[in-house]
């Protein structure tokens, strides 16, 4: 019977994935094969954990849990011949909807057990890769709030933390500058998509790909606060691009300066500190998944 390394974050979804071990070991053992489960006690061991693997060879190591937990297995692998593969275990899993992979758990070991390697880009920015999304400004205060506040779960959950931003969050100043494009003005939000979602399904870029060489830095403009009630749910399908204070520009680089440091988060999870300077590449390629 086939061995295969599956870190586990038991506190993905909220705490709801620790609860679904026996479940992915059933999953497994119904196609043959058998899942040697990591658990992980706290934020970076996945890291760790998919750094040793990566070691020894393994040939493929599977990160289940939400996007936090794809991201820190992926800090591990990118670069190397060992490919990253993704059981959605978590609250939003915006990487495994960009990959086609199915949502239930089943059927993403299915995936496992018959799928193929491909490679796909990744997204660096200061020092730190991410696969699906970056977002600084009203994106990273949401993602602050949203961790803050256990009691705040899923989809749902982050919509509540979207809405509560949106009615206070100041916009900043900033220039942006991609390629030859420069963007200087006000802002509520720049989002570099490596990904069409973010947040559990909000579709900031509905023709990225994750393979497809280009970023789509998507600037959404300053709005009053009630307007931007009306804004939110066109991020939504993606309909907010149409609106006249926001734009998409398709790059593989590109620098941010903001008037003030700003949260930012990377695959959901947030830099250890606010920061004002972005610098945000792609890299074509980088990493092995198995989709």
């Amino acid at each position: 019977m086939r061995t295969i390394p599956v870190i586990l974050n038991p506190a993905a979804g909220r705490g709801l994935a620790g609860e679904r071990v026996e479940e992915v070991q059933r999953a497994f053992a119904a196609l043959g094969l058998r899942a040697e489960i990591l658990r992980t006690e706290g934020p970076g061991q996945a890291t760790e954990l998919a750094c040793a693997l990566c070691g020894q060879g393994a040939e493929v190591v599977v990160a289940a849990g939400g996007d936090g937990t794809v991201n820190e297995v992926a800090q591990a692998l990118v670069g190397t011949k060992t490919a990253l593969a993704v059981l959605p275990l978590g609250s939003g899993n915006d990487f495994a909807r960009a990959l086609g992979l199915p949502m239930a758990l089943e059927k993403a070991v299915e995936v496992l057990a018959r799928g193929r390697k491909r490679r796909v880009d990744v997204g660096e920015a200061n020092g730190r890769y991410y696969l699906n999304a970056l977002g600084m400004g009203i994106d990273g205060q949401i993602a602050h709030h949203y961790r803050r506040h256990r009691f705040l779960r899923g989809e749902l959950g982050y919509l509540l933390a979207t809405a509560f931003e949106v009615l206070r969050f100041r916009p900043f100043g900033v220039e942006v500058r991609a390629g030859a494009e420069r963007f200087c003005g006000e802002l509520l939000a720049v989002a570099a998509m490596n990904g069409p979602w973010a947040g559990g399904g909000f579709c900031l870029a509905p023709q990225a790909r994750p393979d497809d060489g280009l970023l789509d830095l998507a600037l959404l403009g300053h709005y009053p606060r009630l307007v931007r009630l009306a804004v939110l749910p066109k991020t939504r399908d993606g309909s907010y691009l149409r609106l006249a204070r926001a734009r998409l520009l398709r790059t593989a680089r590109a620098s941010v300066r903001a008037e003030r440091p700003l949260f930012v988060h990377l695959d959901g999870e947030l830099l250890p500190e606010r920061v004002a300077t972005l610098e945000v590449e792609l890299l074509p390629g980088a990493l092995v998944v198995w989709a």
